[in-house]
C-alpha cells in the first residue's frame, strides 16, 4: 500500500496540471479585440485602441490607415464608422496619388464583392508632392439579409501605367447602417438601451460655481454594441447618435458593452457595461474626453 499511494498522488497531480494548462486557459481567454472588450477587460485609449486580457493584448482593426498616413489621409468616414448611402468621402492625398486630378474609390461587402465604385476628385492643383484635399460620393444598396454588416472602403492610387509595382491603396473597415446581419435578432424586441453621448471637459479650468458655458456638450458619433460572450468578432449592433448626442437601439435581454467611437487621439471614449432585462429600455449615458485640461 505504501508504494501505491505516491503513484496515485503523482497521477492526480499530473491530471490537475494538464487540466489547468490546457483546459482553463483556452476556455476563458479572448481570441480577438471584440471578444476582449466584451469580456469587460480594460481598453487602452491608444490609436488604434488596444484591449488587454491577462498577458495578451489585442489591437482594434483600423485597416492600413497608419501605414498609408504619409500618402493619404481620410477625414470621413473613419475606420469602423457606420455608413449609409449616399456616402460622402473626404480627406487629403499627396499629388502623386492622383492622375489627371482623380483616383478610384471602391466599396465592398464582407465577402469582397464590389457594391459601389466612384471617383475621388482633387480640390486644387494636384501636380505637387504636397497633400491635396479630395472629395467623392458613393451611392449604394446593401442586402438587408446578409451574413455580416461589415464592409471595406478602398481608396486606390491611380496607376495609369497598369504595372502592379505601382499599385497602392488605403483600406478601412466600415459598417453598413442598412444591413441587418442574419442571426442578430435585434427586432422586434421591446428591450434595449438609450442615452446620450457627451463630450467634456469644454473649458481648461473648472470654475466654482460652475460656468454653464463649460457644460459637457452633445457628441454626434457612432455607438458600437458588443454582446458579452458572443463569438462574433464584429459588434452585435451599431447606432448613430443625433445632433443632441442621443442614441437608441433595441436589443435582446442580455449583457453588453457600449463603446462610443472617438478620434485620433481625442476625443477618447471609454466603455460602459450594461445588463438589459426583458421589456426594459435601459438608460446609459456615455462620456468622451476632449483632452482639454
Amino acid at each position: 500500500m505504501k508504494k501505491i499511494i505516491p503513484i496515485a498522488v503523482l497521477v492526480l497531480a499530473a491530471a490537475i496540471f494538464v487540466w489547468w494548462q490546457f483546459g482553463v486557459e483556452t476556455s476563458t481567454q479572448a481570441t480577438d479585440f471584440a471578444e476582449c472588450v466584451a469580456a469587460g477587460n480594460p481598453v487602452m485609449e491608444s490609436y488604434p485602441r488596444q484591449c488587454r486580457d491577462g498577458e495578451r493584448t489585442f489591437t482594434e482593426d483600423i485597416g492600413n490607415e497608419l501605414d498609408k498616413a504619409d500618402l493619404i489621409r481620410l477625414d470621413s468616414p473613419r475606420p469602423n464608422q457606420t455608413i449609409e448611402s449616399p456616402l460622402a468621402i473626404s480627406g487629403e492625398a499627396r499629388g502623386n496619388w492622383f492622375f489627371e486630378g482623380d483616383f478610384p474609390v471602391v466599396l465592398t461587402d464582407w465577402d469582397g464583392r464590389i457594391i459601389a465604385e466612384g471617383i475621388a476628385t482633387a480640390d486644387g492643383e494636384w501636380m505637387t508632392t504636397d497633400f491635396v484635399p479630395f472629395a467623392a460620393t458613393l451611392t449604394f444598396t446593401v442586402d438587408k439579409d446578409v451574413y455580416s454588416n461589415r464592409g471595406t472602403l478602398i481608396l486606390q492610387k491611380d496607376n495609369p501605367s497598369g504595372l502592379s509595382q505601382y499599385d497602392d491603396a488605403l483600406e478601412i473597415p466600415v459598417f453598413f447602417k442598412e444591413a441587418s446581419p442574419k442571426g442578430t435578432g435585434i427586432l422586434p424586441f421591446k428591450s434595449g438601451v438609450t442615452g446620450r453621448v457627451l463630450l467634456g471637459p469644454t473649458c481648461p479650468v473648472m470654475r466654482d460655481p460652475p460656468d454653464p458655458d463649460c457644460d459637457d456638450r452633445p457628441y454626434q458619433t457612432t455607438v458600437q454594441v458588443v454582446a458579452v460572450g458572443n463569438a462574433r468578432s464584429s459588434p452585435f449592433a451599431t447606432v448613430e447618435t443625433d445632433k443632441e448626442g442621443v442614441y437608441k437601439v433595441f436589443l435582446p435581454p442580455g449583457e453588453y458593452v457600449l463603446q462610443a467611437i472617438g478620434g485620433i487621439p481625442f476625443p477618447s471614449c471609454g466603455t460602459t457595461n450594461v445588463t438589459i432585462g426583458p421589456d426594459t429600455l435601459l438608460v446609459a449615458d456615455l462620456s468622451c474626453d476632449t483632452g482639454i485640461r
